[in-house]
């Protein structure tokens, strides 16, 4: 009794917006360690049993992203209207289930069902797509902390999840760790998502744990709450102190909107395929000294925890100095990192610290994530943040579905992956862009004269 006490105590002292942050950490490490980090162990064992190349086997990365991007809006209005726990819930049943029947499949037909019609529909509409909304709804001042934290699950996975999946594989084979995976995620992802809530409000509480400020300003020579006067400044001059609530619409009519969508966009475009072909691009590599694809693999999995551990370290950095600094020039840094990542390989000499650096590179690029979306909630609030992330993911899916497909097809015809590092260094470059001439959004008439629209 005077445990269940104890817990109960604990739980009133710490802000609930920390356990959301918690759930999402846990799901995005199981999301990332078993699909978009871990499944690249399965694609060299996948063309190998059912001889198919590796484009092959990235078409349906590509049909499954194309499927997630018309599903974006939808999955976003649903999480605004129901909140984060259904659509949570909904994500891992699908994917858990989704992983089960793959690892029964004999065919590429089945194979590409399979991972379209469960594995993607289940992992781009729960998981991060549910607790990244959630995390705007309890967090203001501390919006980027909150966000980076859950997107520290991709580390976490990839440090605690991809090597049990690895040793899964090299063990008991790729259908051995499919199968333990589905039902992993069934006993764990479909529970945590009853924890969720759609809004401190709803539980009687206000976002960072704060009172809210008073309407009226205080008279002279009256102190301001410190708490207040402490958030504001930390709001600062970036992206707007006086944060509001934009409609989809109003916020799609802006140039902020869709720039920050195409510099996302961009950066999704190499994660898709970076991500997916993680271990045949290592495996590439290490062959210019010599190792042989039998020998590479299990070498790839250890770098793979490396790049884990270093997005571990990089997301709780980025996203503390994001809440600091000018979130845009911080992501535009990142995508240079990234830049650098790609020209790392080009040179293909195997050396294990040249693919140290890669994986550090590349873990700094992709901690700038999570700083597009507190970009997103700082710019137009919380009232619609979901469904503007579901309409971002439309334009995102489809820019980036193609990738994994072109690469396979590079190396399926040249037996290298140069010719692929090079566009994906471009691109980076180009969303460093993007991100550091963001502007500032301009306020629709409405809100400039202090009105507030109905709900769409």
């Amino acid at each position: 009794m005077a445990k269940l006490t104890s817990v109960g105590n604990l739980r009133s002292r710490v802000f609930y917006g920390w356990w959301i942050v918690a759930v999402g950490l846990t799901v995005d490490a199981f999301k990332h360690g078993t699909f978009n980090r871990g499944f690249s162990l399965y694609v060299l064992p996948i063309r190998s049993e059912l001889g198919i190349g590796v484009a092959s086997i990235a078409l349906a990365d590509m049909l499954g992203r194309l499927v997630g991007g018309l599903m974006g809006p939808i999955v976003g209005y649903f999480t605004d209207r129901l909140g984060p726990g259904p659509m949570m819930a909904f994500g891992g049943i699908m994917s858990g289930v989704g992983f089960i029947l793959l690892s029964r499949t004999g065919s590429l037909f089945f194979f590409t069902f399979i991972f379209v019609g469960f594995l993607s529909v289940g992992f781009r509409s729960g998981y991060n797509s549910a607790s990244i909304p959630a995390a705007n709804q309890w967090f203001r001042r501390k919006r980027g902390l909150a966000m980076s934290i859950i997107s520290a699950g991709s580390g976490l996975g990839g440090v605690v999840v991809v090597p049990v999946v690895g040793l899964l594989v090299f063990s008991v084979g790729w259908r051995g760790a499919a199968l333990a995976s589905g039902i992993s995620i069934l006993l764990v992802v479909v529970p945590l998502s009853f924890l969720m809530r759609r809004s401190p409000e709803g539980m009687g509480l206000h976002p960072d744990g704060l009172e809210p400020a008073p309407v009226t300003s205080p008279r002279r020579g009256q102190a301001e709450n410190p708490a207040h006067a402490q958030a504001s400044a930390r709001i600062g001059p970036r992206f707007g102190a006086e944060e509001q609530d934009y409609t989809a619409k109003d916020a799609m009519r802006t140039a902020t909107f869709w720039m920050l969508t195409l510099g996302s966009g961009f950066r999704n475009t190499v994660h898709a395929g970076i991500m997916f072909l993680m271990a045949p691009v290592m495996v590439w590599f290490l062959m210019g000294r010599g190792v042989t694809e039998e020998e590479g693999l299990p070498i790839a999995a250890v770098f793979i925890a490396v790049l884990s551990f270093s997005t571990l370290v990089f997301n709780v950095i980025i996203g503390y100095l994001g809440d600091r600094v000018s979130k845009r020039r911080l992501s535009a840094l990142c995508m240079l990192g990234g830049t650098l990542s790609m020209v790392v390989l080009l040179n293909q000499s195997g050396h294990l610290w040249q693919l140290l650096l890669f994986v550090v590179l590349l873990a700094f690029a992709e901690s700038a994530n999570p700083l597009t979306w507190a970009i997103m909630g700082e710019s137009f609030g919380r009232r619609s943040f979901a469904t503007l992330r579901g309409w971002q993911h439309v334009p995102n899916q489809f820019m980036s579905m193609s990738t994994p497909v072109w690469m396979g097809w590079v190396f399926d015809n040249t037996q290298s992956y140069f010719w692929s590092l090079i566009p994906l260094a471009v691109i980076y470059a180009v969303a460093a862009i993007f991100f550091w001439t963001l502007p500032r959004p301009k306020r629709p008439e409405r809100l400039r004269a202090g009105g507030q629209a109905s709900a769409d």
